[in-house]
């Protein structure tokens, strides 16, 4: 099987041949989440963002929870996977690699914390809860994880509630917009001035 590795992340896989028993006999946690397969590809920018904005995680694809059993995922389920990921534009925190056990593959999807600034996906930023949900985050979650950067500086709250209320206004606007069109104005727009309040907070500070 081929497998894709970022340069930044030691070689030493986290979940492998030698101990994906244990894994899958830990069950699902913080940071281990387990898919069948992706049958809603949308489902997986949920968790990728909700494990990147939290502490980590791996996604493992072709495992059956429920039945404790292996089942494997395809080469083209593999592929689309793959190709979402990219679209997502997320391989600097994510990595990919599969392996054979049982005569079956396994894919797992390895996704790294994110460094002073949150992943968001479809409109809104995700996070991995202590009881293995993942759910959108609110303006109060994301005032609270830009005031948590140890970092000191008069304006970091002034910075972090402008952060916050756009937050609330790109949500809202999601939520409310009736047609395709409007939802992506207001989307796209709410993104761009957040990156910019963003990249201001992160030149300053770092």
């Amino acid at each position: 099987m081929s497998s894709e590795r970022n340069p930044k992340i030691n070689m030493q896989r986290p979940i492998n041949v030698q101990n994906i028993y244990s894994v899958l006999a830990n069950g699902e946690n913080e940071t281990v989440e387990f898919k069948k397969t992706i049958h809603n590809i949308a489902i997986l920018g949920k968790i990728v963002s909700a494990f990147a904005n939290a502490n980590g995680g791996n996604i493992i694809v072709g495992y059956d929870e429920q039945n404790k059993k292996i089942i494997g995922i395809s080469e083209i389920e593999q592929q689309k996977i793959k190709s979402f990921i990219e679209r997502l534009n997320v391989q600097n925190l994510c990595t990919i690699y599969s392996f054979i056990i049982e005569d079956k593959a396994l894919l797992v999807i390895e996704v790294q914390k994110t460094d002073g600034t949150l992943q968001f996906y479809d409109g809104g930023a995700y996070i991995r809860m202590s009881d293995t949900s993942n759910r959108l985050m609110t303006s109060t979650d994301i005032k609270r994880y830009y005031t948590s950067i140890p970092i000191s500086a008069s304006n970091m709250d002034a910075l972090a509630n402008q952060i916050s209320s756009i937050y609330d206004l790109l949500i809202e606007q999601k939520n409310s917009s009736k047609t395709a069109e409007r939802k992506n104005f207001f989307v796209n727009l709410g993104f761009c001035i957040l990156s910019a309040i963003i990249g201001y907070l992160l030149g300053i500070f770092f």
